[in-house]
């Protein structure tokens, strides 16, 4: 091999070695200190659940911190009925709570970290508070990430603006995040705050509201349908009885149909009805109180009937203890409706 090929090949092997070293040198001291490396490594944290990786690239405290008031805002106060003096009452409380839920929730953030599960209900975290329930409020449960927008850069102020596209299964619906990077001392980019964290809390409350308001409008259509059903049958009950008398065996047996085919059949199909209907998470608790006043009204009708028969005290007193029950009900299921009314506006 001559001089000039031997020195034309350690030229390009040199050139090789520079550009090795160029690139490694472009990766380790550009390229991992740009905000887009440390978004890479964010979602790398979440799927091999690296709990270390997640701090190095995501001030959590900072994200919380600057996250709470905008969510309790948007979420809590936005979602509760009543006048503005309660409003800021209930501001009040919520930022006596603010360290030990921040607590709590920084707890549950690392668990589905680690895990990739968020913590349930009544979850023991170890913490003060539970932070499901402010889970469930702030809808991150339910998200999944659809992909990175887009990304603004200041290098001079060491800020960047990550917009991250989300779904919200409750919504049905995509949401953009906007994500603020900060860089630091080192170099380093970490997630410090999410800017629109207000947005987002309206656009949940704005789907809740919608969804509270069609739950009202098809179950009170029903409930009125319904009851104008009732009240003709409690008008024949009165006719009936007011002809003859409860010693009658043919007004025993025109009651025991009354109840048998009319007031059983009539209080089944609401509760067919009613259960038929998408309910939201705010009014679960309204239409499992509604299905058990169906129940009741179906046990007093039946029970009432089987007394025009085997002419018992017991089964009298175990149907009008039903019927009891039922209008006690029905007085807190005004309370809850009135409620639930209020919220969808």
């Amino acid at each position: 091999m001559s001089k000039m090929m031997k020195f034309k090949l350690i030229v390009v092997l040199l050139l090789v070695i520079a550009m090795l070293f160029g690139g490694a040198w472009w990766y380790f001291h550009i390229h991992t200190k740009t905000p887009e490396y440390a978004l890479q490594q964010v979602e790398t944290s979440l799927t091999k659940h690296d709990l270390d990786r997640f701090h190095r690239y995501v001030d959590l405290d900072a994200l919380l911190d600057a996250s709470y008031d905008d969510f309790m805002a948007g979420l809590v106060l936005s979602d509760t009925a009543g006048s503005e003096e309660e409003k800021a009452a209930i501001g009040d409380f919520t930022q006596m709570l603010k360290a030990p839920l921040l607590t709590s929730f920084k707890s549950a953030v690392e668990q589905y970290v680690t895990t990739g599960a968020w913590p349930g209900a009544g979850s023991d975290s170890g913490t003060a508070l539970d932070a499901s329930q402010f889970l469930e409020k702030s809808g991150l449960a339910e998200l999944e990430y659809r992909g990175l927008d887009g990304l603004t850069k200041d290098e001079e102020k060491g800020r960047a603006t990550a917009e991250i596209r989300v779904f919200q299964q409750e919504v049905d619906d995509e949401f953009v995040f906007d994500v603020e990077l900060t860089k630091q001392d080192d170099g380093d980019w970490r997630v410090t705050r999410v800017a629109n964290v207000k947005d987002f809390a309206s656009f949940l409350a704005q789907s809740r509201q919608a969804k509270l308001r069609a739950y009202a409008d098809a179950a009170n259509a029903i409930i009125a349908k319904h009851n104008e059903t009732m009240m003709k049958a409690q008008e024949d009950f009165t006719t009936t009885l007011a002809a003859g008398s409860l010693g009658n065996q043919q007004t025993r047996e025109s009651l025991k149909t009354l109840m048998q085919d009319t007031v059983v059949p009539d209080w089944q199909q609401r509760k067919e009805e009613l259960s038929a209907i998408e309910v939201p998470a705010a009014a679960q608790s309204l239409q499992k109180l509604r299905l058990k006043i169906c129940d009741l009204h179906i046990a007093y009708a039946q029970g009432y009937a089987d007394w025009m028969t085997d002419k018992k005290a017991a089964t009298l007193r175990d149907a009008e203890r039903q019927l009891t029950q039922a209008r006690t009900l029905e007085q807190e299921e005004k309370f809850l409706s009135r409620r639930v009314g209020d919220r969808a506006q």
